[in-house]
This record gives structure tokens, sequence and C-alpha cells, in this order.
């Protein structure tokens, strides 16, 4: 049974999208203290049943900063052109609208408010000599998402990771590895993945401007259907000592992401 098949590559997308916005502005905006965080994303693509086709999203988040760790909670408001049957809990396709006790059918625009996201990274290693710094990472998702927008299985999931950050001059390479604990809906049952990501990222002009390509990916989530896997191209605009501008695409690869993601966001230091 494949039931909210659309909180995976959902999941994915965003986490990608943080990911990369984080790696890419923690380097050239470090000072300690409270940011506000805002983004705007879109993804489109054919996903299994052809379901949530384009979702479009507006972020809003805070974030504090110390000399060695971060936290940070981010909430979107989200439309999406749902193309969606639930039928006694399963998900199958559907062109019309339809209301009965063990039938309910969703078709055209919806909109409402998606999952709670919470992240703390520590920073445990850090080598001047070597250029290298390390990182645990924990994150969590609180189900908050509409219900009748099928992108939330209205349960929480967790996960951590190590990342390892190497400097060399003006070049940064980032190495990620980690574990997701989702949780599942009544009905199902999702494989628990192991994810990893590779990055590397270019500063220009003293860190005015950065650049970043980033792969990431996970095991298997369900037998039957590809492991999501996700390539970003990021850029970073330190607009002043206190702003900056990121603008992200990513190309997803498999059954669970989008076939595409553009993003544009803020990180505001207060």
């Amino acid at each position: 049974m494949i039931h909210l098949i659309g909180e995976i590559f959902w999941k994915l997308a965003y986490a990608g999208f943080l990911l990369v916005f984080l790696l890419l502005s923690n380097e050239t905006l470090s000072q300690s203290g409270w940011y506000l965080t805002s983004s705007i994303q879109l993804s489109g693509g054919n996903y299994i049943l052809d379901s949530y086709n384009r979702v479009f999203s507006v972020y809003g988040g805070l974030r504090y900063q110390g000399e060695n760790f971060g936290i940070s909670a981010s909430l979107p408001l989200v439309t999406s052109n749902n193309n969606v049957s639930q039928t006694n809990g399963m998900m199958t396709q559907s062109g019309t609208n339809n209301d009965a006790a063990t039938n309910t059918t969703h078709s055209g625009i919806d909109f409402g408010l998606g999952d709670l996201y919470g992240y703390f990274d520590y920073k445990i290693i850090s080598d001047f000599d070597s250029e290298i710094d390390i990182y645990v990472n924990a994150q969590i998702k609180i189900p908050t998402a509409a219900k009748h927008m099928n992108i939330g299985t209205g349960k929480y999931d967790f996960g951590g990771s190590i990342s390892l950050r190497k400097s060399l001059d003006n070049f940064i390479g980032f190495v990620d590895l980690g574990y997701l604990n989702i949780g599942d809906p009544d009905g199902s049952t999702y494989k628990n993945p192991f994810t990893y990501g590779l990055g590397l990222g270019k500063f220009f002009n003293y860190g005015e401007y950065s650049l970043l390509i980033y792969y990431t990916g996970y095991t298997k989530i369900l037998n039957e259907y590809d492991a999501p896997k996700q390539i970003s191209l990021g850029a970073n605009y330190r607009a002043s000592e206190s702003i900056i501008i990121s603008l992200i695409g990513s190309a997803g690869l498999g059954n669970f992401t989008p076939d595409f993601t553009f993003s544009g966001g803020l990180r505001i230091k207060l």
C-alpha cells in the first residue's frame, strides 16, 4: 500500500534545499546571534500516481547561530495542484471530485500549512592546521501539515548525520553521512534510509559571492521504487554584513524527488 506518498519526495526536496542553503551561507555569515530566514520554492515533475505535479511553497524560519552550534526551525505554506484520491487510506489516481464515507477524492488547487522542521548542528572538531571541521547534525519533523493536502504522514520523523567540511584557499568541500527514521502512516511501512551527500563550493571576491554544487541521495524507502537522488547548484550573494541572498536549482533522479526545484531565499541577521 502506498499511502501519502507525496510526503516522501516533499521531505527530500525541502531537506536538500535547507542543507545547501546553510552550507553556502554559514561560511560567509557566521556571526553569533539570531537570524530570520525566508524562502520561496517551486517543485515540479511526474511522481508516482502522477500526483503533485507542481508544488509552490513559502517558508518562514528562525535560526540561532552560536560560536560552535546552530539551531533553526522552519514552517512552510504550501500550494499544489493535487490530483489524488484517497480510498480506504490508499492513494489512487483521479481526475474528478467525489466525497463518500470510504472514498475521498481531491482535484484542483490545494492550499495549506506544511510540516514544521527543526534542525540542530554542533561543531565537534575544528582543526586549524588541516582546515577540517566536523559537525554532528540532528533533525525532527513535527506533523503540522494540513490533512487535506496529502503531503504529511501525520507522524514524527527524526534523523541525524555527521558532516566533514574541508577548506582549501577559496574552495570548500563537504561530505555528509546520516540516517533518517520516517514515521509510518497507518497501513504502510517505509524503510528508514541512510543518507549521503557530496559537495564542492567556491568563493569569489573575498566571500562576497559563492557557488556550490551538491549531490545527495538516500537508500531505498520502498523496495519496488528507485532510491531518491538529487543534484543541486546554488549561488549566494552577500548583500551586506547581515544579509545573504541565495538562489538554488535542483534536479531529481528517481521516483521520489521532483524533476526540478527552483528556490530563492534570504538570511537576515537580527
